[in-house]
Order: C-alpha cells, then structure tokens, then sequence
C-alpha cells in the first residue's frame, strides 16, 4: 500500500488490488469458465491465506483441550488469550470482558436467556424495525415470561431510525433497549450512542447488534458506553464465530 498525503486531514490511499486479490485463495476459482466473483460480502467475506495458515496449523500442531498440564494444551490456552487480546483491542475493552461463540446469533439468544432469568411480566423490551432478525427473535422468545416487546419505528422516507419514537418507547419498565449500530438491509447507520444514553436515564441496559458495522467502522465500546455489543468475526475474513462484549459487572451477574 501506498499513501499520498494530499491535506492536513486527508490522505490518498491506494492499494494493490492484484496483491490484495492473490492473498484469497478463492478468489482464483472459475465458474463456467469465468473467474468467480463473491457478491455476498453482507453474509459474510472470503478468508486470506493467514487465515487459513494459522488454521491449518494450529488443527496440526496443537488441537487439544484447554486448561491441560501438557504443551499442546498450553499453546491452545495461548491461542485463546491472544485472540481474546486481540478483539478486546478492536472493539476497546478488556480482555476479561470478550465472550466468544459460534456466531452473533447464538450468543444473543445465550444472553437474552440470562437476562430473561430476572425479567417477568410487567418488563419491557424495545426492539426496532431496521433490526436484523438476530436481534430481535432472541429477544421476542421472552415474551413467554411475560415480557412486552416494544418496536421502535423507521422514517420509511430514508429508511432511519426514528428516534422520537424510539425516545418515546422507552420508560421506567424498560430493561432492554436492542439496537443494531448498522442496517445489514439498507447500510443505515444509527446514533447508537444517543440510543446508549437514552436507555441508560430510564434505567435500562443498551445491546448492540454490531455485526454489519464492525467491518466498516471503529468501535470504541468505552466511548459508546454500551452494556454489549455483539459481532461476527466472519465478516471481516476471520473463521465462522461470534464475539460479545460485555460489561464485567454484567458478565459475573448473568
């Protein structure tokens, strides 16, 4: 990659696309005789060479149990710390407060389960209408306990979120407010930390779906305040899984 600065503020950036193309080894198939072309990047990315390497070698070198005595064992706890490390710096916690699972899904319905434990009727949770389905049937399963499923409205103008409605929706029986930072459907990104602070002054406890933001932007969960946040590392060429942030004090009570 090279950079040209061209401002105070502003750089021109320009990569090699023909290396950046040979580091993903799927991109050399061909369909039909055509090279093929990957055209479902919200779903989820191609994965580079690394990835793979370190895959690869780690099912070949150390597969084991964690918490062992013996040297693969140990390396397996290594791996573990090191990429707890690792996403606690991208998304601006500690490393104490990153939960790993299969997917962003999975790890929602194991949270909104927890949380469910101490809600029952009377509770309320608000959801939102530029959600993904991740993000709100976990949450919707609660409605069992007899909680009350509150949506917030979209500008079906240009497809945002309403926030005077979402404003309006919440009071001193909400315990939840769900919220994805960015619309998988139509890219809309949303004020989560305005969204943050409203649910923290009636008392109630902010999710964040993260998923189609976190391979696009900066995430600073210090700065947004959340109480989690929830992403899939699949989407920005890792293996197939999902990681959750959540606040330390929330972690040890659910």
């Amino acid at each position: 990659m090279t950079t040209r600065t061209v401002g105070p503020l502003q750089a021109d950036t320009s990569l090699d696309l023909a290396w950046v193309r040979v580091q993903f080894p799927s991109l050399s198939q061909r369909v039909n005789g055509h090279p093929a072309t990957f055209l479902d990047g919200p779903g989820g990315t191609q994965v580079p060479q690394r990835v793979i390497d370190a895959i690869s070698g780690y099912l070949r070198e150390n597969n084991a149990n964690t918490c062992g005595a013996y040297a693969t064992s140990r390396n397996t706890d290594r791996v573990i710390t090191d990429a707890r490390s690792a996403m606690a710096d991208f998304l601006g916690c500690d490393s104490d407060e990153i939960v790993f699972g299969p997917n962003m899904t999975t790890l929602t319905f194991a949270m909104s389960r927890a949380i469910g434990r101490e809600l029952g009727p009377g509770d309320e949770i608000l959801l939102t209408h530029l959600d993904h389905d991740a993000n709100i049937s976990p949450w919707r399963a609660l409605v069992e306990r007899g909680v009350k499923i509150q949506f917030a409205e979209i500008r079906e103008e240009d497809c945002t979120l309403n926030l005077e409605d979402l404003a309006s929706k919440i009071n001193s029986r909400t315990r939840v407010v769900a919220v994805g930072y960015a619309s998988n459907a139509v890219g809309t990104i949303n004020d989560v930390k305005t969204i943050v602070r409203l649910a923290h002054n009636a008392g109630a406890m902010a999710y964040i779906d993260a998923v189609h933001y976190a391979p696009h932007g900066p995430i600073d969960v210090r700065d947004l305040d959340c109480d989690f946040l929830a992403c899939s590392t699949y989407k920005f060429f890792a293996p197939h899984m999902g990681v959750l942030y959540g606040k330390r004090e929330h972690l040890a009570r659910f």
